[in-house]
């Protein structure tokens, strides 16, 4: 491989090389033995650097973070995608969807819980998200929808809860007003 082309690689949570080959490092290994990444980020690590280097050149600009499943929703968090063309993103969406993995959705990475709690229940419209202190010291999201936008969300409400949990790191619960 040429020198130029090693600043051009996707960024992913495993090496590039393990990501083209599906065989971990000792690096990538051991952080697959503390669970700072899962077996289900080295697969979509794999097949989106498949897709890169067959159809999608593209994916270069985009950095994947983090993958979640949930029923059969694949949630993939990333960053950068608003540099590629949405329309890239639902053919890789799509061949993903052929491979096996559910219905797949792209979240831009946000600080902003509000911003990740949309792009998931999207086109239902969100209100508001609070956080609820609980006696314990702990807390909790609590995200609000129109009642009428329930039957737009486009997953069940539990999916939806469990995604948004695992993305958030807080229990989430999701509340129709």
């Amino acid at each position: 491989m040429d020198n130029w082309r090693c600043y051009l690689l996707m960024k992913l949570p495993i090496c590039y090389f393990c990501a083209r080959t599906k065989v971990l490092c000792l690096k990538d290994l051991k952080r697959l033995e503390k669970g700072e990444i899962s077996q289900l980020d080295v697969d979509i690590s794999n097949e989106l650097v498949l897709l890169k280097e067959k159809k999608y050149s593209s994916l270069d600009n985009l950095t994947f973070v983090r993958a979640h499943k949930s029923d059969n929703l694949l949630v993939l968090m990333v960053r950068n995608s608003d540099k590629l063309n949405r329309n890239i993103l639902i053919k890789v969406s799509r061949d993903l969807e052929r491979k096996g993995y559910g219905r797949v959705r792209f979240v831009e990475e946000s600080a902003e819980p509000r911003k990740i709690v949309e792009q998931i229940v999207s086109p239902s419209r969100v209100l508001g998200v609070d956080i609820l202190w609980l006696p314990d010291g702990s807390s909790q999201f609590t995200v609000r929808i129109p009642h009428r936008d329930a039957r737009r969300m486009p997953v069940k409400k539990e999916v939806a809860e469990d995604i948004l949990t695992k993305l958030l790191g807080k229990y989430v619960r999701i509340v129709f007003l």
